[in-house]
This record gives C-alpha cells, sequence and structure tokens, in this order.
C-alpha cells in the first residue's frame, strides 16, 4: 500500500501557490465539518482511498489535503502541475498514486472540475 504523508501535502500545496481561504469566493467546508453533507463526503472520499489502496495517518489532514487540491485546480493550476506538487511532497507517491489521489479529492470535492468546458 501507498502511504501518504498528508500534512506534507497539506503544506506543500498551500505552499505551492494557494490563496488564503478567505480569498475565495465560495468556502469549502472545513475537514471536521459536522454537517451532513460534509460528513458524506468524506466518507466517501476515505473509502474511495481505502479502496485505491493509499493510506494515510490522519483522516482530518487527508481530507485537508483533497480540499487543497481542489483550491488549486479551481485558482487555474494545471492538473498536470498538481500532480507534480503532489509528487515533490510525497517522494514515494508515483505518478499514477498521485494522479489517483488528486482524481478522487476532484471527484468527491471538485466535481464541476471534471466536466468538460
Amino acid at each position: 500500500m501507498r502511504s501518504l504523508p498528508v500534512l506534507a501535502v497539506a503544506v506543500g500545496l498551500c505552499l505551492a501557490g494557494a490563496a488564503p481561504g478567505n480569498a475565495d469566493p465560495e468556502p469549502v467546508a472545513a475537514p471536521d465539518a459536522e454537517d451532513a453533507g460534509g460528513a458524506v463526503h468524506n466518507a466517501a472520499f476515505l473509502e474511495s482511498l481505502q479502496a485505491a489502496g493509499i493510506t494515510y495517518s490522519s483522516s482530518g489532514q487527508v481530507i485537508a489535503a483533497a480540499h487543497a487540491v481542489c483550491g488549486l485546480v479551481d485558482r487555474g493550476e494545471p492538473g498536470l502541475q498538481v500532480i507534480a506538487d503532489l509528487k515533490a511532497n510525497n517522494p514515494g507517491f508515483t505518478t499514477d498514486a498521485a494522479a489517483q489521489f488528486a482524481a478522487i479529492a476532484a471527484n468527491t470535492y471538485c466535481p464541476h472540475q471534471l466536466t468538460k468546458k
């Protein structure tokens, strides 16, 4: 199984150009949001990671990393750069694993980014 040091991902992605959270036009729910929709999305995300064989030490941190991925994409970061950022901050990640993480994050938290324009 691949392990994801999520703190490095979250910090690395934030340092890779993410704007402050209060600059977003549509605020994203906090990873530990107690609303039913957030809990359902979080559970689906964690189950998808498990099914993909991607392990993590903290569900809160891995969910925050997924939101960071969506934040980068929402701000126009190209998908290949997001994958490169994931790999740079997680040397054990293969390109496939980084792409899988980004795809799971986008599918769960920002599916609007997956539609053709």
